[in-house]
């Protein structure tokens, strides 16, 4: 099985800036991104970008974007945010190699069931957190991230404006925490 894996395997580096996928167009590919970060992001009503997700490598193995059905057109764009590159595999080939060997569907079902609970817990954030909480969510969800990634997209994926993300690090940093964010190790348990 390993072995079948490689052979279909492929790799590509990525600047930052370069796109991976465009709104639109057909997932033909499973991607693992290897290195780097992306952003998965969409277009609102008012043709302004809103981050639905970020991917890189957290340490504990190969993130990736996953979206319901393969083949089909991407619901988003996604772009690097820094150098990288990713492991790229024709899904006509997964799929044949799916009907040999069981461990390969129940690796993807898992990396679909990760994702499928992450885009779950965010809405879940998004509706029932206050800004700051979102914020101390985002720190704790993403470690390290913050350093990495501009303001304005942590801000569009959290739900808030980027004035007002940088008001809660101000406030944070200054130590002027309201008795909510006090709370917070008990809230982010929940």
């Amino acid at each position: 099985m390993i072995e079948r894996l490689v052979n279909i395997t492929k790799y590509k580096h990525l600047k930052k800036g370069d796109l991976i996928v465009r709104t639109g167009e057909i997932q033909n590919d499973v991607r693992l991104l290897d290195s780097g970060i992306a952003r998965g992001y969409f277009l609102n009503i008012n043709g302004k970008e809103v981050t639905d997700c970020f991917v890189y490598h957290r340490g504990e193995g190969i993130m990736s974007y996953y979206q319901l059905e393969l083949d089909i057109p991407s619901p988003m764009t996604i772009e690097m945010l820094e150098d990288g590159g990713y492991y790229y595999m024709p899904i006509s080939e997964v799929i044949e190699l799916q009907e040999y060997y069981p461990e390969i569907i129940r690796l993807y079902n898992r990396l679909l069931m990760a994702s499928l609970n992450m885009h779950w817990r965010l809405q879940q954030v998004l509706n029932q957190f206050n800004a700051t909480q979102r914020y101390q969510w985002f720190l704790e969800e993403y470690p390290g991230l913050i350093k990495r990634v501009s303001n304005k997209y942590i801000a569009s994926y959290i739900g808030m404006t980027p004035v007002t993300l940088s008001r809660i690090r101000r406030n944070l940093k200054d130590g002027m925490e309201s008795e909510e964010s006090k709370t917070w190790n008990t809230i982010i348990k929940i």
